[in-house]
């Protein structure tokens, strides 16, 4: 077998899902200079809040089903429908039950998760994570059966939808931060229509079987422990922030850190075409040595990435544009957070990439604990750091709860799914991208910031391909 050919198709798909992906996350980006030049620091809080609260609800609320529907979907063609049906139902009834529980409590729920006394914000999150959980689960169907383009240009009309609405109610109508939460359940709901044809074409109540049900939940739950894990690690900081701090503070650092949210996107768009991949290669002879060159790649577009953002994110946010800079003034001290929560989600891609052993050993028991080791880093290091330094802190405490992660599962690969990687060009990645970051940003100097990109870009481009053949003749031995 070629190496070489499952490497470019997984480039090639995955350039594809990201692009799909980048798109429905973009509008986080798109709307921040709408809500930093619109909406106060309090209100920014509230957003924050109560976006940090759909994030972690939206992997609550499928308890790892949509895992599990990934995994035995690809692996099983013959058993797709009944495997959707069920994945589908146990969703839906589930969220039916969970969401009407947290409607009867939303009096005392609110104030604490969003920070107001606004129910309504409450329930209008409510409606948006019964249409997205739904969504998320057909969309999964897209990724399985490697219909990159069709989902692509559902997360297009997403956003597109997303940006109109927001400044039809927020900025035309002038709605406040209800036209925030009516444009998205709009959206949500126009997805779902769309999506609609998808799950009629592949549901069959006559599918419901028992047996797939027990299947799919005990490969599902450990997935629930673990998302929840990995919310916390996410978004704990939000809340802890606030305790020490307030709700202001939050909308500053919220700021700050949707910014570097960039790299999650990316990371996050990535590992969408990397599950499907490593399944259908899992049992290829030569798997380990194209994990390796795949992850090694994609490690290295990441760095420069990182150092891209890390050095012109600054500058540009406070571009003026019509009179208004991109990012609000009031929000400005939140922007040097940025480079350290790229820094986070670069040690989060280096935990996806490692990935492949809990899927293929069916280890799935150990996701929770990765998953675990991080959010009690998370949570312990914000609660030491953020009394001494603030925003700074809550950064720093995620990303080295993702550095404690990757580190974890790396123990656990080496015992039990060993891959060779080659340290020494991760090595020379790393040290060029650190010494570049640090030249760049010295006296703030713009033909600095020129320099350290195209010198990145090409040592980092010459240190994967050079040299070339010896890599492509490596490989197969790497995995004997």
């Amino acid at each position: 077998m070629n190496p070489v050919s499952p490497f470019r198709s997984f480039f090639k798909e995955s350039a594809i899902y990201l692009f799909g992906l980048v798109l429905s996350r973009s509008i986080s980006f798109l709307l921040l200079p709408i809500y930093t030049n619109v909406f106060d620091q309090t209100q920014n809080g509230i957003i924050t809040l109560a976006y940090a609260f759909l994030g972690f609800m939206i992997v609550i609320l499928p308890y790892g089903t949509d895992a599990a529907l990934l995994n035995f979907y690809i692996r099983d063609k013959s058993k797709r429908q009944s495997v959707f049906t069920n994945a589908y139902l146990m969703v839906f009834f589930s969220n039916v039950l969970l969401l009407m529980l947290l409607y009867l409590f939303k009096t005392s729920l609110t104030p604490f998760v969003i920070g107001t006394d606004a129910v309504r914000y409450f329930v209008y999150c409510l409606a948006i994570l019964m249409l997205d959980s739904l969504n998320a689960l057909t969309m999964i169907v897209l990724r399985a059966e490697n219909r990159p383009f069709s989902y692509t240009a559902i997360n297009f009309l997403s956003v597109t939808l997303m940006m109109g609405l927001n400044i039809f109610f927020v900025v035309h109508l002038k709605f406040g931060l209800d036209g925030i939460f009516i444009s998205n359940i709009i959206s949500s709901m126009t997805i779902w229509l769309v999506l609609l044809p998808v799950v009629a074409s592949r549901f069959r109540f006559q599918s419901f079987d028992s047996h797939h049900m027990r299947q799919l939940f005990r490969f599902a739950i450990p997935f629930l422990p673990s998302g929840i894990f990995a919310m916390i690690l996410e978004l704990a900081d939000r809340w802890i922030l606030k305790l020490y701090t307030d709700v202001q503070t939050v909308g500053i650092y919220g700021v700050g850190y949707k910014l570097g949210a960039i790299m999650l996107v990316l990371t996050l768009g990535i590992n969408t075409g990397w599950q499907p991949f490593f399944l259908q290669h899992a049992k290829d002879r030569d798997a380990k040595p194209i994990f390796a060159k795949i992850s090694l790649f994609v490690f290295a577009g990441l760095a420069v990435c990182w150092l891209f953002f890390s050095i012109w994110i600054p500058p540009l946010a406070r571009l003026s544009v019509i009179g208004n800079f991109l990012i609000g003034r009031e929000f400005w001290s939140g922007i040097h957070i940025t480079p350290v929560i790229l820094l986070a989600y670069l040690f989060q891609a280096f935990y996806l990439l490692q990935l492949p052993s809990i899927f293929i050993l069916e280890k799935t028991k150990w996701a929770p604990v990765f998953r675990g080791i991080g959010a009690a880093a998370n949570i312990i290091l914000n609660i030491i750091l953020i009394p001494k330094f603030g925003m700074v802190g809550a950064a720093t405490a995620t990303a080295l709860a993702y550095f404690a992660m990757a580190v974890a599962i790396w123990f656990f690969n080496r015992k039990h799914y060993p891959i060779i990687y080659d340290w020494q060009k991760l090595g020379a990645i790393i040290g060029l991208t650190a010494v570049a970051y640090f030249c760049a940003i010295r006296g703030n100097i713009i033909i600095y910031r020129v320099l350290a990109t195209i010198v990145t870009i090409v040592g980092i481009g010459g240190i994967l391909f050079w040299p070339l053949k010896r890599i492509k003749t490596e490989l197969p031995t790497a995995g004997r």
